[in-house]
């Protein structure tokens, strides 16, 4: 992790980790915690064809919410325009997942 960061850190690439060791890589420029509660609500409330990558793996390995683990990998700089601060974000996290493995 490049930076310290706090469950109410914003702007990050984050890591999601299952029982079984599949990795997934995401972004958000909110509050992490509200990002990781979206994944865990699409978890306990699977509705195939309105599912997630995350969700659905979870529901076709019969795995518990409780299990998924979570770490901010890094807290990215956003340069002042609005634009550059998806477009830095999306390119932080293509990095992340070009140097690990994704379902």
């Amino acid at each position: 992790m490049k930076h310290y960061a706090t469950r109410n850190t914003s702007s990050v690439v984050y890591l999601l980790k299952c029982p079984c060791g599949n990795i997934y890589i995401g972004q958000t420029s909110r509050c992490v915690k509200e990002r990781i509660k979206e994944h865990k609500g699409n978890i306990r409330n699977f509705v195939p064809n309105k599912d997630t990558m995350v969700s659905r793996h979870f529901s076709e390995n019969q795995q518990n919410v409780s299990q998924l683990r979570w770490l901010v990998v890094e807290v990215v700089k956003i340069q002042t325009r609005a634009g550059d601060k998806k477009k830095s974000l999306l390119q932080r996290e293509r990095n992340w997942r070009a140097t690990n493995w994704v379902e």
